[in-house]
């Protein structure tokens, strides 16, 4: 037996559970962030976000995400929308938030008649209003019933007579087919702010329709821009333009090459040949001169947009696979391109004085000090292919801002021949007044004291130039979560994207946040990047598990202070590298029968137990458990008696390429640290689920389950661990297609599983199990189960 011993005094009663995570206590404050860039296996920072979410949805057939497939599921998903299923379930469903953290923003507009209307856009959760200056925030009503309310926003412009428009999809965020953390566009929208109606502007045949076999011209629209009443867009399949004078003048359907349903593409590779790749960004100058910018080339047309007027930028050199543009609103002759390479680091911040005739180099590539695509001097990439953005002070054309992972601003010095100035860093990564959130997207700048910069930490305002930085994210639902966990008490912790794990206090913390306060978790400073599988435990004190990428994992209860809790060859595993998508489970039991661990309780004596009756004392968890003697006993001073402990945890975790168990999550403050046992070797793990009497624990991998069980046969590494004789067995089934996304246990019946996969495919992506304890076999459902 695995014996732990504790000392009762007087067998008073330990804390009991129950409720008491709502004693722990969080330090309130602002976030600090660290971009994504930990080295896994080759796969670094958003490319290992990118792979994960690539993994989870394309067809495993061809490697590759089918468009059609993806509308398909859309057009279902809106038609049950219309069905009165939520209410014969007797579901209703509220907006939890967090309401005080943004998510990935790579669209900001200030409206041009009031500067305290502002517009932003998620990449999910949708368009989102502002009226007060961005000290709250709104989401568009006529987003309700949209497709939900997760269009993913990627552009938002107005035109000259007030009416806003936005895009959704973004060639930036890898949703092509080839991994990528964003989500397939859904067309042009147009936003009727005296109604809050969402009106769609193009979309295809059928509805929605954005997509075609030999190519998806609107499932991404990287910018939109306008003059005057002309709308510009920048597409996957060029730039086109259409007049936007009246309620429905510019919707139609495509027909390449030139003309768009009244769209019209007037960019030529060569006459008679349009110019049909990825746009990646569209500038427009106070005169109508336009600087359009492709991936490695960009063409300038002085004050028009008729065929034939463009002209492709010449006298750059480095190349760069993604560029952006910016023209100064104080002078139209100033342009600037912004150019990133193909690793993500960057090629060249150039200027031209004179429209794009003749092109200076001012900031050159190769000096990773001053990379604000690299997180620091010393990493060999950048990610300047996902975060990108230029803007020019409207006040002043030699002083620019440029945004990557990092915050730099170029300040022009006068008189200077060649063209010179300084390059500096204007913001850490620091969290706070003074500091910017990693990944920044775009700009708004209306004046030049006003700033407005859209990150994966949602929206941020300088009102002094610069000098410091506020969030502004109250109401901004834009976060995007891999994982949510629930504690008996009713907090609520998640994992997120870029902004790590987020807890819900429930307004502990006397905050004035209608959902409660929300604090990056936990406050030692270990939170960082994007925060994946989260859990609580009930047990004790009451604790909470956190995530993040690549094997990092640690918890906190109101007894301890936070850290991670592995042995020294866990954390050695951990160190050589692990997914990452970081895969956890949490089971427990606090009246489990079927424990094999002992208690040894010392009395204070001499005192005398009565037969049938309740004596409590402390689990090795911190709970409350009772002996009940069978006959009446005398105990004198330091008698012992071997007692039951009935509070029991497994917690699993997916590291290298193995699935490590312990029993000791819950147990805080063992003299030793917690225990870690490997009972599989499984590569690739992307969800993980213990049966209802903690005996079982099924893996989820790409086209298979596995079935690890005896986990309550054994409490030390000869019982647990794979390699000394263990008395856990593996079972295997690859009657599933895809990557296991899910896996739920039937709470009262042990033989029950329902299992589902990811990507677009038209197989199956749910399967039912009813022989769980045996064979495991799993047969495709559709539809209600009897």
């Amino acid at each position: 037996m695995n014996i732990k011993t504790i000392i009762v005094g007087s067998l008073a009663i330990a804390l009991a559970i129950g409720g008491t995570l709502l004693n722990m206590t969080f330090e309130e404050k602002q976030a600090v962030y660290t971009p994504r860039t930990i080295d896994n296996g080759g796969i670094t920072g958003q490319a290992g976000y990118a792979e994960y979410m690539h993994m989870l949805k394309a067809d495993p057939a061809t490697g590759l995400i089918d468009y059609e497939l993806v509308e398909q599921v859309r057009n279902e998903i809106m038609a049950r929308a219309k069905t009165n299923s939520k209410a014969a379930l007797g579901l209703t469903w509220t907006q939890m938030g967090p309401d005080n953290v943004g998510g990935r923003t790579r669209a900001i507009l200030v409206d041009q008649s009031n500067p305290n209307i502002v517009y932003a856009g998620g990449v999910s959760g949708g368009l989102f209003v502002s009226t007060d200056g961005t000290q709250t925030w709104s989401p568009a009503t006529g987003m309700q019933g949209l497709l939900g309310e997760n269009l993913a926003v990627s552009c938002i412009a107005q035109t000259a007579n007030g009416r806003i428009f936005f895009g959704t999809g973004s060639s930036f965020e890898g949703a092509g087919g080839l991994g990528g953390s964003g989500f397939i566009g859904n067309g042009v929208y147009e936003y009727v702010p005296s109604t809050g109606a969402v009106l769609t502007v193009i979309q295809g045949t059928p509805a929605p329709g954005n997509f075609s076999s030999s190519n998806e011209f609107w499932s991404r629209v990287n910018a939109i821009a306008s003059f005057g009443n002309r709308l510009y867009l920048a597409t996957q399949d060029g730039m086109v333009w259409a007049d936007a004078t009246g309620p429905n003048d510019v919707n139609g359907n495509p027909t390449y090459p030139t003309t768009f349903g009244g769209w019209f593409n007037p960019i030529e590779v060569i006459p008679g040949l349009p110019e049909a790749a990825t746009c990646q960004d569209i500038d427009i100058a106070t005169d109508g001169s336009i600087l359009a910018s492709f991936g490695g080339k960009a063409y300038v047309s002085n004050q028009s947009d008729a065929l034939g007027s463009f002209v492709k930028v010449t006298g750059i050199t480095g190349g760069g696979s993604r560029w952006s543009g910016a023209i100064a609103p104080s002078d139209p002759n100033v342009m600037y391109l912004l150019r990133s390479s193909n690793i993500g680091t960057l090629s060249g911040l150039n200027i031209s004085r004179d429209k794009g005739a003749t092109w200076d180099l001012i900031v050159p590539p190769g000096s990773a000090a001053i990379d604000p695509f690299r997180r620091d001097a010393n990493a060999t990439s950048g990610q300047g292919g996902y975060d990108d953005a230029i803007a020019v002070d409207p006040s002043d054309w030699g002083h620019v801002l440029v945004g990557g992972i990092r915050l730099f601003e170029w300040r022009y010095a006068p008189g200077s021949n060649p063209i010179g100035g300084s390059w500096l860093v204007a913001a850490t990564l620091g969290g706070g007044s003074f500091g910017v959130h990693a990944d920044k997207h775009t700009f708004a700048w209306p004046t030049a004291n006003t700033i407005y910069i859209g990150s994966d930490g949602g929206v941020t305002r300088s009102v002094d130039g610069g000098m410091t930085w506020q969030e502004r994210n109250l109401g901004y639902s834009t976060a995007s979560f891999y994982d949510v966990a629930t504690a008996a008490n009713g907090w609520v912790v998640g994992g997120t994207q870029d902004n790590g794990d987020l807890l819900w206090a429930n307004g502990a913390f006397g905050l004035t946040s209608p959902w409660g306060a929300q604090t990056l978790f936990p406050t030692d400073g270990q939170t960082f990047g994007d925060g994946f599988d989260v859990a609580f435990s009930n047990q004790g004190p009451g604790i909470v598990y956190a995530t993040a990428q690549n094997g990092a994992l640690w918890r906190t209860a109101a007894s301890i202070g936070g850290g991670g809790f592995f042995d020294p060859e866990l954390a050695d595993v951990i160190a050589g590298g692990s997914a990452f998508h970081t895969v956890i489970e949490n089971w427990e039991s606090n009246y489990d029968l079927t424990s094999i661990d002992s208690i040894q309780v010392t009395f204070s004596g001499p005192d005398t137990l009565l037969a049938g009756t309740g004596y409590p004392y402390t689990s090795t968890t911190g709970g409350t458990v009772w002996y009940n003697p069978s006959v009446t006993m005398f105990v004198d001073t330091a008698d012992t008696v071997m007692v039951q402990d009935y509070y029991q945890n497994r917690f699993a975790m997916a590291a290298g390429n193995y699935v490590y168990v312990t029993r000791d999550a819950s147990r805080l403050g063992l003299p030793t640290g917690a225990e870690w046992f490997r009972v599989a070797n499984a590569a690739g793990v992307f969800c993980l689920e213990f049966s209802p009497d903690g005996n079982t624990l099924y893996v989820g991998r790409n086209n298979q389950v596995v079935k690890i069980t005896g986990l309550n046969l054994g409490n030390d590494s000869l019982g647990l661990d794979i390699r000394s004789g263990s008395v856990v067995t593996t079972t295997t089934t690859s009657a599933v297609s895809g990557v296991v996304t899910g896996i739920a246990a039937d709470p009262n019946d042990l033989d029950n599983l329902i299992v589902t996969t990811g990507g677009y495919t038209t197989g199956n992506h749910v399967y039912r199990c009813t022989n769980a304890t045996t064979a495991m076999s799993f047969t495709a459902i559709q539809g209600a189960v009897n």
